[in-house]
This record gives C-alpha cells, structure tokens and sequence, in this order.
C-alpha cells in the first residue's frame, strides 16, 4: 500500500460487506412464514449453514476494522499521516444508528444459539472470540466518537485490550489486510487476531 499521501480510512473491505441485520432479517421472515413446526426446523437445518456464515463475515469485517486502526495508529506514532476518505469527519451522527449493527450482531449470537437448541436440538459451538471482537470494536468506536474527529492517525484511539505490536506483527498485519483486501475472504483476517487481541 501507498502511504506517502496518508492512510485511507477503509484499506478496501467495504466493497465485500453486507447488511447484517437486513439479511438475517429476510432468512427470518422465509422461516417464520412456515406455519408447520416440522417444516420450520427443516428449513432452519437447510439455512443455518448461511446464517453462520453471515455472522462469520460480519465479525470478520469488525475485526478488519480493528486490525486496521491498530496498524495505523501504531506503524504512524512517530509520524502521524493524514487519515483519506473519511466521510464521518466533521459529521453530527446518531449513536444508536452507528452502533445499530454491530449491536444487532452482538444480540444475534445469543438468538443463534437459542435457534440451534430450539431447531436443531443441538447447541451451537460458535467461537468465543467473536462476541469478543464486537465487543471491542463496538469500545473502539464509542471511545473515538465514531470517528468523526479522525482527521489524523495520531486523532485514532484504541482500546486498552487492543496489544501493543512489534514491527514484525505490524508487518504480518499489513500482509493479511492487503491480501484479503485482493480475495475478499474476510474471514482470513483471524489468521491475524491473535496479534491484537
């Protein structure tokens, strides 16, 4: 990545997000215009394996973002650049529609885990550290305001459970993002979790 007229403010993930809610929303709404009990958990068994990987990518896009202001803040603590394209900068935003979806994340793993036992009998092994980035990215953008001051790297604040990175983890980061950024499989940004969280 090219650095010398400043950091951009999404390294390239948002061309591969989704609306969380609206998706799991519509899987809902097929669900619950089954009227039959027995068909409602065949078609819960035939869609769970979406829902999973629905969740999977939404927590995989909040810990992109979190691997990314990690990377800027602290690759760029000497000399702080200029943060690109940041359409929040300035803006009046409302909180809860910031938070609205990552919430609705947070919210949906306690549901998911409930719809397993109820549809499927079975509980739900989902990962513990997805709650945990959610978490903490939901920390990240409460405690920066929603980023509508982040005019500069040295203006990005993280939270205290973020790690400190060596330059070789912030060089492994880097890697990650770049490539995933060029493939689109966000979930390979875990590879990299463990540097920050």
């Amino acid at each position: 990545m090219d650095f010398s007229k400043g950091v951009l403010f999404d390294p390239g993930y948002s061309k591969y997000t989704l609306a969380f809610s609206q998706n799991i929303d519509a899987a809902y709404n097929v669900l619950f215009s089954i009227k039959a009990l027995h068909q409602r958990k065949f078609k819960f068994q035939m869609v769970y394996p979406q829902l999973l990987k629905l969740l999977e990518h939404t927590v995989s896009f909040y810990l992109g973002c979190l691997l990314w202001a990690a990377y800027i803040k602290n690759k760029f603590t000497d000399a702080p650049k200029k943060i690109l394209d940041n359409d929040y900068l300035g803006k009046t935003v409302d909180e809860d529609h910031m938070l609205f979806e990552v919430n609705y994340a947070m919210s949906y793993i306690e549901k998911l885990k409930k719809d397993c036992k109820y549809y499927l009998g079975k509980n739900c092994n989902l990962p513990d550290d997805w709650y945990t980035v959610l978490d903490v990215y939901k920390e990240f953008l409460t405690m920066n305001d929603y980023l509508t001051h982040a005019e500069s790297t040295s203006d990005i604040l993280l939270p205290q459970r973020i790690k400190k990175l060596s330059d070789s983890d912030l060089e492994y980061i880097l890697s990650v993002i770049e490539q995933v950024v060029q493939t689109g499989n966000l979930k390979e940004l875990f590879t990299a979790k463990e540097y920050i969280l």
